[in-house]
């Protein structure tokens, strides 16, 4: 496929006389989109970066009045880049905590894709698929090095991911109303002041899922090395902004207990058939078993930090 001459596509097909001749703009292709409502995606970028002052990627339409534009048989949206005067400056707590006030609420219906309301039963799948993986693997007389440290390991993350488990239902029960969903990511990572936002990335989901993750990146980046400092700049920041309740304190604690990251890199060794070098996998495993106690860490000091509000399993309140 012959690349596109992209600033032909976007004088073409769109108005960009309003367009400073400053900003940057860039295409992105919309399956790469989480969510594909993109009227709505674009109406919540436009207002928390133009009534909000956070730095939103925004999304513009074409002479169709669509935000989709076809180029050589793939649907693509043109963006603009923020201009840094627009932008209010925010730790990396304090805007996310910003970005979860502002769109709590966001209706679910018009996202279908958000998987909040499935994510036990998709820790339980997940868990139940390695868990036939492993029984198997034990019957075999060879392994190679990632199998072996699957072996090794799967026990205690299988023993996390089933407490993980356990928490989730148990708050689905002592909390029957949920908490109004907002806009999060798919994944978040980034800890830059004031990082930039892609609607792309965003997933309507429940608060504890950018918070768990941020933390969980957090145990990767200090390996080794105490995260709590870190971890309570982080919650502290977030809560002087939008303050934790019980329920999304208790979920928050579940999602950062269910081993995900080593969930997803045994998923891709025995299930992707276009999985990357298995040394890279092997590296990836390593890497989370070497940040298990980092993360065991971070949930007691969590426990700790919210004694009294939520249930964490015993065995976790007793790390020192």
């Amino acid at each position: 496929m012959n690349t596109p001459d992209w600033r032909s596509v976007a004088a073409q097909d769109y108005d960009l006389h309003g367009i400073d001749g400053s900003r940057r703009l860039f295409f992105h292709p919309v399956r790469q989109f989480y969510h594909q409502n993109l009227e709505q995606l674009a109406q919540w970028a436009d207002y928390l970066s133009a009534d909000r002052g956070l730095p939103v990627c925004r999304m513009l339409r074409n002479h169709e009045g669509r935000y989709d534009t076809e180029v050589n048989g793939e649907s693509w949206a043109l963006m603009v880049f923020p201009e840094s005067k627009e932008r209010v400056d925010y730790s990396a707590g304090a805007m996310l905590a910003e970005l979860h006030a502002q769109t709590t609420g966001v209706d679910p219906r018009a996202f279908p894709e958000t998987p909040e309301r499935s994510r036990a039963s998709d820790f339980e799948s997940r868990l139940d698929a390695l868990e036939k993986k492993y029984a198997i693997s034990r019957t075999e007389r060879q392994h190679s090095v990632f199998e072996q440290e699957f072996l090794d390991n799967f026990p205690y993350f299988l023993g996390c991911g089933e407490n993980a488990i356990q928490m989730t239902v148990d708050e689905s029960i002592n909390f029957p109303n949920e908490e109004p969903l907002c806009i999060s990511h798919y994944r978040f990572a980034n800890y830059e002041r004031s990082a930039l936002e892609n609607p792309a990335e965003w997933v309507v989901d429940d608060r504890s899922r950018d918070l768990a993750e941020g933390l969980r990146v957090l145990a990767w980046r200090c390996s080794g090395s105490d995260p709590q400092q870190a971890a309570e700049q982080f919650l502290d920041d977030y809560e002087s902004r939008f303050p934790l309740s019980e329920q999304a304190i208790g979920k928050l604690y579940s999602r950062l207990l269910y081993p995900l990251a080593f969930v997803e890199c045994c998923e891709r060794y025995f299930f992707d058939s276009n999985a990357s070098d298995q040394r890279e996998l092997e590296f990836i495993l390593r890497k989370g078993e070497e940040s298990a106690e980092d993360t065991e860490r971070l949930l007691t000091y969590i426990a700790n930090r919210y004694n009294g509000r939520f249930y964490a399993p015993e065995w976790l309140t007793r790390i020192s």
